[in-house]
């Protein structure tokens, strides 16, 4: 009886909606496709406000990029590539608001797993003190994405991405989700160079476009 109860009681104080999300961010000489499977919770009592968990599988593509060092002004030194690429698959948790036929919200990797191609950087250095790295200078280093990646919003050095977002819904069966994604990408040179660093990152910022479609409600 216990059993029957507690299950009467989740099923009528709260509702788990799913969907799909399938898009693209897109600025200048960079983009990032996104495939976002989602789920949100809502209870009967707050139905206009949903908390959410998903997993999302992301690329980011971009031509000539600078990576930059931790403490970068003081350091003076940057990875230089011609193109970086690199995919990823993350947990990701958000929260959401729904007003008429409107969701309006916000989610941020926790976890994510990267990879992509090796790519050989321009190391350069801007100080006039040469550093452990020297013999560097001006020499391609092989360097690839971080493979573990923990919470990209808040921790410098980790690829990932969050988004703030609207989505309408036309039908119950399809939307449009618009917004803006905040991103990291994060490479590991081969060699260690000034400082003992070899980890190099840059933030970027796109908007963009997705097609959304519930799975179940």
């Amino acid at each position: 009886m216990f059993i029957v109860s507690f299950s009467s009681f989740a099923q009528t104080s709260s509702r788990v909606n799913a969907g799909l999300d399938i898009g693209t961010g897109y600025k200048d000489n960079a983009w990032a496709p996104t495939v976002l499977y989602h789920q949100e919770l809502s209870l009967n009592h707050f139905p206009w406000f949903r908390i959410g968990w998903g997993v999302r599988a992301t690329g980011y593509y971009a031509g000539r990029t600078d990576l930059a060092p931790k403490n970068s002004s003081m350091s003076g030194d940057s990875l230089k590539f011609g193109k970086i690429t690199t995919n990823g698959i993350s947990f990701l948790a958000g929260a959401s608001v729904r007003v008429w036929k409107f969701d309006i919200g916000a989610n941020t990797d926790l976890v994510g797993i990267a990879f992509g191609l090796k790519r050989r950087g321009l190391y350069t250095q801007s100080s006039s003190v040469s550093g452990e790295g020297a013999e560097f200078y001006n020499q391609y280093v092989p360097s690839t994405p971080t493979s573990l990646n923990v919470l990209p919003a808040i921790l410098e050095n980790n690829n990932g991405q969050s988004e703030v977002f609207a989505r309408f819904w036309f039908t119950e069966r399809i939307g449009l989700k618009v917004g803006y994604i905040f991103g990291q990408v994060k490479y590991v040179s081969s060699e260690k160079l000034d400082n003992g660093q070899n980890k190099f990152s840059a933030t970027y910022g796109l908007p963009f476009a997705s097609l959304s479609f519930p799975l179940y409600n």
